[in-house]
């Protein structure tokens, strides 16, 4: 088994804070008086549902760079790598949404999750 790898524990550790923070902010813009508005709306409760829905892609996304960590050879595997690739491509997107419509500390965090993840798994890849 290979060693421990601490770029992906490093990463394993962002996504469980951006799960903490997307969770916390979540509930700072459904106290927006204009998000009030709707409330008990279908609007509404999509965007209960998506908003809470993206804390735990966060979160499992933790889960999986901590076992991608502790058995970085793992990421040689074609799913494991698509997996990879579609979670560094959602990272990406959702750090450019973010920026385009003005939210800029979102699209900087992510951003960074973003690049430390590809940083992480392209040196999993190469070191393994």
């Amino acid at each position: 088994m290979a060693s421990p790898s601490r770029s992906l524990q490093a990463t394993a550790l962002s996504m469980t804070c951006l799960s903490i923070g997307h969770t916390i902010g979540g509930r700072q813009w459904t106290a927006d008086p204009i998000y009030g508005a709707i409330t008990g709306s279908k609007p509404w409760a999509l965007g209960i549902v998506g908003w809470y829905q993206g804390s735990a892609f966060f979160l499992m996304s933790g889960f999986l760079h901590y076992q991608w960590a502790s058995n970085p050879r793992l990421l040689q595997q074609p799913t494991n790598k698509a997996i990879a690739i579609i979670m560094n491509g959602m990272l990406w997107a959702s750090s450019a949404w973010y920026f385009r419509h003005g939210i800029k500390e979102n699209g900087w965090v992510v951003g960074f999750g973003a690049a430390l993840q590809a940083w992480a798994v392209v040196r999993a890849w190469v070191k393994y």
